[in-house]
């Protein structure tokens, strides 16, 4: 249920990075890890809760195993008890170190939970699910990690806040590119609603505004010209890759027509 594999390497370290950036503590750091350990995981267990139906159509979920509450490997009681259990641990932890942090873990939980629940679902919604998933994965925590680790919210940190809700927008925009056929039959995404090829246009748009968002960072901070290489292709080539069988795809139906 918590499917850890989806989401450790790609949303975990944004948080860090906040804390990182405010000289948090060890200590400070641990807590946050734990923080968000629970909080991302909460995130991917209420979206399996509330998609049951939804993922018993997907076949590529079911085959996966991709949430077991639709496969009736565990129950709707235990799953509650799961989510209880995390959205305890973050509070409790962000308490610890501070106030604002806490608002910040409080608005995430919020964010997340309203993605996924009934009748609000802002995960169908268009637009939405865009804005929602890039606050909830990448501006929210890394502001939360910043500020649990006693940082100044000052107007030096929105622009990193920013890129990082691009990224997180990428990573869903890529996902819902890739996922469109199966989607198409059992949901609504912003990529089922303007269609593949719009979809694909808009993720380039997002990707040459983390491109130009990481250039003025790299101005401002003097960031080592290395660095901002890497990053540079790294936000190339993920996108690229998440969707290089979309782009194969509509490359073999322009050749045949």
């Amino acid at each position: 249920m918590l499917r850890i594999n989806d989401w450790v390497k790609f949303y975990m370290p944004i948080p860090l990075l906040g804390a990182f950036l405010a000289h948090g503590a060890p200590s400070q750091v641990l807590i946050i890890t734990i923080i968000y350990l629970c909080l991302i995981g909460y995130a991917f267990v209420v979206n399996n809760y509330f998609d049951v139906e939804i993922d018993r159509l997907h076949r590529q979920k079911v085959e996966c195993n991709k949430n077991p509450l639709a496969n009736g490997m565990v129950s709707r009681r235990g799953v509650l008890v799961l989510m209880l259990l995390q959205i305890a641990v973050a509070l409790v932890c962000s308490l610890l170190l501070s106030e604002a942090g806490s608002v910040l873990v409080v608005l995430n939980l919020l964010l997340v939970t309203a993605y996924s629940a009934s009748h609000i679902r802002l995960k169908e919604r268009l637009g939405w699910d865009i804005i929602s998933h890039g606050l909830m994965f990448g501006a929210v925590p890394f502001l939360a990690g910043f500020s649990l680790s006693q940082g100044r919210l000052t107007g030096e940190i929105v622009l990193p806040s920013v890129f990082f809700f691009v990224i997180a927008s990428e990573a869903l925009l890529a996902h819902q590119i890739t996922e469109y056929a199966e989607d198409v039959k059992a949901t609504n995404t912003t990529v089922t609603m303007i269609g593949q090829k719009k979809g694909l246009s808009l993720l380039g748009a997002f990707v040459a505004a983390s491109l130009m968002i990481l250039s003025v960072i790299a101005y401002q901070h003097q960031v080592p010209l290395l660095a901002v290489a890497v990053l540079a292709c790294y936000l190339l080539v993920y996108p690229t890759y998440s969707c290089r069988g979309v782009f194969f795809d509509i490359g073999y139906r322009a050749s045949t027509e």
